[in-house]
């Protein structure tokens, strides 16, 4: 078959209709392939799927009252389809979530996975872009500028170079002060040492 060489099919429609219907499979010789975000944003899903015994999983979706609505919806599916369970230690994602004009105490939570069928637990480690008092002159400076940094809309997909190396740098802080700070507190999964 000659598919590979082309770009796109010939009734791309009928291709469409096969993937809203959920009756393509791998003898198609073209399929839809996506990122995921329309079912799950995190990745966290396909992973517990796997059974994996350490997840990362960073976010950094508009979340501006820090509903956690990403991760919530993992969790939600993750119980429905797996009957897995989540147990964040120290106070989960209250530690991120800004109080009272405050920024949050750190970016990071942590928690124990319990896979059924005594499946050995795993853990995920959750990053969410956010904000703390210690963070570089620059990040702040974006932020004093740009009121809903880091939750600006996805919608916006072109980046000048001060937005770009904001989240960039904000990215950057946020995994390195969270593994010096699981560092300190033993947090720190084997793996990542």
């Amino acid at each position: 078959e000659s598919s590979w060489q082309q770009r796109d099919p010939v009734l791309g429609l009928r291709y469409w209709l096969a993937e809203l219907t959920g009756s393509a499979d791998q003898d198609y010789p073209f399929v839809s392939l996506s990122d995921g975000g329309h079912f799950e944003n995190l990745g966290i899903y396909e992973l517990v799927r796997r059974r994996c015994s350490l997840i990362l999983a960073s976010d950094a979706g508009a979340d501006p009252k820090y509903a956690f609505d990403d991760l919530a919806e993992a969790i939600r599916k993750c119980y429905t389809d797996f009957g897995v369970d989540f147990e964040f230690l120290d106070g989960g994602v209250d530690a991120i979530r800004p109080e009272k004009d405050q920024p949050g105490k750190r970016h990071y939570a942590v928690a124990k996975i319990a896979y059924p069928n005594g499946a050995p637990a795993g853990t995920l480690i959750y990053w969410k872009a956010s904000l703390t008092k210690d963070l570089p002159p620059d990040i702040m400076q974006y932020q004093r500028t740009m009121k809903d940094f880091p939750h600006q809309s996805t919608a916006d997909q072109f980046f000048d170079e001060s937005q770009f190396e904001s989240y960039r740098n904000l990215g950057y802080e946020v995994a390195r002060r969270s593994i010096e700070a699981m560092k300190k507190t033993n947090e720190l999964p084997a793996a990542l040492l």
